[in-house]
């Protein structure tokens, strides 16, 4: 036997497997499993059931991975932080013509800052607002949380509203 030979023909003869072996049968159960489930009433209740979990995950994925709408973003925003301009320049942000004024008091954001951090016992600069909402004209809701020490960090909304003098907690 020369070198050139083993390239057509194999050294060892090759492993078949027959047409009626054991992998044959398994295989044909498996493929026919869900078939045989199909044909009673308790297989089909099963495969329509799976299905609706399959159109329900599908659906709810689909919507987490769609993007909100515009007025969602305008409606929560974080505390402190105003809505744009009329020139879509952010309104905490001065343009090089306008005139410099003097801060305004304290924001809602601000006051219910001060009022939780007097009430949880702690210091104003380990409380922080995290976003508000706003209930009506006059009164807006924000979510606050304090570092109380530890893990611990106590967390509400305070409602503030707007009076004569300016933003108080009620």
């Amino acid at each position: 036997m020369n070198a050139e030979s083993t390239v057509f023909r194999a050294s060892r003869p090759a492993v078949v497997v027959a047409p009626g072996g054991e992998g044959a049968r398994a295989a044909a159960w498996l493929l026919a499993w869900p078939m045989r489930l199909a044909a009673t009433p308790m297989g089909r209740r099963l495969l329509v059931a799976a299905t609706l979990a399959v159109v329900a995950v599908v659906s709810v994925g689909w919507l987490y991975d769609s993007a909100d709408p515009a007025t969602a973003a305008r409606t929560f925003r974080p505390a402190g932080v105003a809505a744009a301009g009329p020139a879509g320049e952010p309104a905490g942000r001065q343009s090089a013509a306008a005139p410099v004024r003097a801060k305004k008091a304290g924001g809602p954001a601000e006051v219910a800052a001060a009022w939780w951090a007097a009430r949880q016992k702690v210091a104003a600069d380990k409380v922080q607002s995290l976003q508000q909402r706003r209930i009506s004209a006059t009164e807006i809701q924000v979510l606050v949380v304090a570092e109380a020490g530890g893990s611990r960090m106590p967390s509400d909304y305070v409602t503030v509203r707007k009076g004569p003098s300016g933003w108080a907690v009620p």
